[in-house]
C-alpha cells in the first residue's frame, strides 16, 4: 500500500478537521437576532459565534499542524516503506 502524498494527507485533514466542522456550525456563525435583543439574546449570540469560531480555528490549526508534521515525515516515511520493501523482497529469495 503506497503513502498517501503530503497534498493528499492535508486535503483530508482540512475535510475532516475544518469544512466538517465549519458546515455544522454555519448557523451558529451566522446567527441573527430581532431587531431589540435582550441583553440575554445578545450576550447568547456573540457566545455562540465566539465558541463555533474558536471550535474551528483551532480545527485549522490542527490540521495545519499534523499536514506540516507529516510533510515533513513524509521522506523519511519513504524510505523506511522502500527499506522494508527491499527486505522483505530479500527474504523470498
Amino acid at each position: 500500500m503506497p503513502l498517501p502524498g503530503p497534498v493528499a494527507v492535508a486535503r483530508r485533514l482540512g475535510g475532516v478537521l475544518v469544512s466538517r466542522p465549519r458546515a455544522t456550525l454555519r448557523p451558529f456563525l451566522r446567527e441573527s437576532y430581532s431587531e431589540r435583543p435582550t441583553l440575554f439574546e445578545e450576550a447568547m449570540t456573540l457566545t455562540s459565534g465566539v465558541g463555533a469560531f474558536v471550535i474551528v480555528s483551532l480545527g485549522a490549526l490542527l490540521a495545519t499542524a499534523l499536514a506540516a508534521g507529516y510533510a515533513l515525515a513524509y521522506p523519511v516515511l519513504r524510505r523506511l516503506v522502500a527499506l522494508a520493501a527491499a527486505v522483505r523482497e530479500r527474504l523470498r529469495r
